[in-house]
């Protein structure tokens, strides 16, 4: 069951090729997948139903004889062979802490595995992000080197003195150093988000996050789970474990066996064959017997002070765990309004960020009309391209905030987005 939950729900599909697409090879997206796989066999195994065990023994006997010729017919060695089968039609016990082990197991895995893949899934959308920036930034030292160059060429034309030249000149040289590290800047974004996301495809949409359970509690809740097995573990130790078993002899040879604990309540069927084969019991004046069938009833009691010290420790593994939650739960409120307040700032900023980039869309267009009426001059229309472009910028810097703040409450939930979910 658990082998199935994994490979539906958890294993990395085959990503719709979209921008996200190469995170289904990140290493990272591999190593959780291969971790959530290992967990999901070991909850499988815990939770078996039977269980097979053979057992097998040889010996060489040595005999004392009197008369010694008496030795000559005993048997030189000897040997069993055991097959049982363990049955477990509930887990209890010993059996139930160890399930509950590894289904604990198998949620950090799945945890583990959520936090990796919001992680990389942040980590693309900020990659995404800084190469349109880098490309507009781009697009900016452009266009300040082209209005550097008609800035000096208007004051060579106007024959200005040569302290505006040298300053018309060394203007043009701190653009077009700026163009350069603009273009080093958009190599190094490309470079940044190779292994991340597909530079060449559109970025999905970004919903807002469903608002789950937040990582951090859940993983507080599975220390605090994991720390009341532990104690139940340790106060099972303090109680009698009692067997019961019923034995069979059909022959000297064959023996059948059904136990049970009260520590697993695991049903236990045995059959053994050993060689040489039980010899009837002799009785003093003749006449001998043999034990057809046997009922045993054991029982079991360790008491010391390390037990009760393990049981104290465990009893303040609890109380530890209980109060880390409730710091998770505060610290996980608090990250919570925190992130939301973030977000109202963030959208108030792009809204103001558009209504600057529709001003400077108003102004480049008034000043194309004006530059056709003879009333500006062509260093007029550069200049109010250039404000449009830091317009743009300046928009498109919000929305990148914007989109990575949404990926930080996604990596708070630990929620995945539609295209990266399994």
């Amino acid at each position: 069951m658990a082998k199935a939950l994994a490979l539906l729900l958890f294993l990395l599909p085959a990503l719709a090729q979209g921008a996200l697409s190469p995170l289904k090879d990140h290493p990272l997206a591999r190593q959780a997948q291969a971790l959530l796989q290992a967990a999901a066999k070991a909850l499988e195994a815990q939770a078996s139903p039977l269980a097979l065990n053979v057992q097998g023994n040889y010996a060489r006997l040595g005999y004392e004889c009197t008369p010694p010729s008496l030795c000559q017919s005993l048997p030189a060695t000897g040997g069993s062979l055991t097959l049982a089968l363990v049955l477990t039609p509930f887990p209890f016990g010993d059996v139930q802490d160890s399930l509950e082990r590894a289904r604990i197991a198998y949620r950090r895995a799945e945890l583990g595995y959520r936090k990796v893949l919001t992680a990389l899934q942040t980590q693309a959308v900020a990659a995404y992000g800084r190469y349109q920036l880098a490309l507009l930034g781009e697009k900016v030292a452009q266009k300040g080197v082209e209005l550097a160059q008609a800035a000096l060429e208007a004051a060579r034309k106007r024959q200005a003195n040569p302290k505006e030249l040298r300053e018309a000149e060394l203007a043009l040289k701190e653009a077009e150093n700026r163009l350069l590290e603009a273009q080093r800047n958009v190599e190094l974004a490309r470079k940044g988000a190779e292994g991340l996301v597909d530079l060449t495809k559109p970025l999905p949409e970004i919903p807002p996050p469903q608002g789950t359970t937040p990582l951090s509690l859940e993983e507080a809740r599975l220390s605090l789970e994991e720390a009341r097995i532990a104690h139940m573990s340790a106060l099972r130790t303090l109680f009698p474990e009692v067997k019961a078993s019923y034995l069979h002899y059909p022959s000297g040879n064959d023996t059948l066996a059904l136990s049970l604990s009260s520590r697993t309540l695991q049903p236990t069927l045995a059959y053994t064959r050993q060689d040489p084969a039980q010899r009837p019991t002799s009785l003093p004046g003749g006449g001998s017997y043999r034990t057809l069938e046997e009922m045993r009833l054991s029982f079991s009691l360790t008491l010391s002070p390390g037990l009760f010290a393990a049981l104290e420790a465990a009893e303040a593994q609890v109380r530890g765990a209980e109060e880390a939650l409730k710091a998770a739960e505060r610290q996980a409120r608090l990250q919570e309004e925190t992130l939301n307040n973030s977000l109202k700032t963030l959208r108030t900023s792009l809204e103001l960020a558009r209504l600057r980039l529709e001003a400077q869309e108003r102004t480049l267009a008034e000043t194309k009309k004006r530059l056709e009426l003879g009333l500006e001059s062509p260093l007029a229309l550069l200049q109010a391209e250039l404000s449009l472009a830091q317009a743009e910028l300046a928009l498109a810097q919000a929305e990148s905030d914007l989109r990575t703040k949404w990926m930080e409450l996604y990596q708070f939930y630990g929620e995945l987005l539609p295209e990266v979910t399994p």
